[in-house]
C-alpha cells in the first residue's frame, strides 16, 4: 500500500482534524461579506450543530491516533491452503 497498513487511520485522522477545525473557526471567525456595497448579512454558522460536529471530528482524531499509536507495526501473515476435498485449511499465528 502506498501509506502502508495505517491507510484508513491517516484518513479518519484527516478527516475529523478538519471537521474539528474548520467549524471551531468557522465559529470564531466568522464570514464576512465579500462585497462592501452590498447589505447583505451573513449569519454565524448554528452554534448546536458545530458542537455537535467539533466533538465528533475530535473523537474521531482522538480514535485514529489512538489506533496509530497502538499499530502493530509487523502484518499479520495468514496462509490459506484449499485441498481437493473442498476444505480450507487456515494458519493463524
Amino acid at each position: 500500500m502506498i501509506f502502508g497498513e495505517n491507510l484508513l487511520a491517516l484518513l479518519v485522522l484527516a478527516i475529523g482534524g478538519a471537521l474539528a477545525v474548520g467549524n471551531l473557526l468557522a465559529l470564531v471567525r466568522p464570514r464576512t461579506p465579500l462585497d462592501a456595497d452590498d447589505d447583505t448579512v451573513l449569519e454565524r454558522p448554528p452554534l448546536g450543530r458545530s458542537l455537535v460536529m467539533i466533538l465528533f471530528g475530535t473523537i474521531a482524531a482522538i480514535w485514529a491516533i489512538a489506533s496509530l499509536v497502538t499499530a502493530d507495526e509487523d502484518p499479520v501473515e495468514i496462509s490459506v491452503e484449499f485441498s481437493a476435498d473442498a476444505a480450507i485449511v487456515v494458519d493463524l499465528p
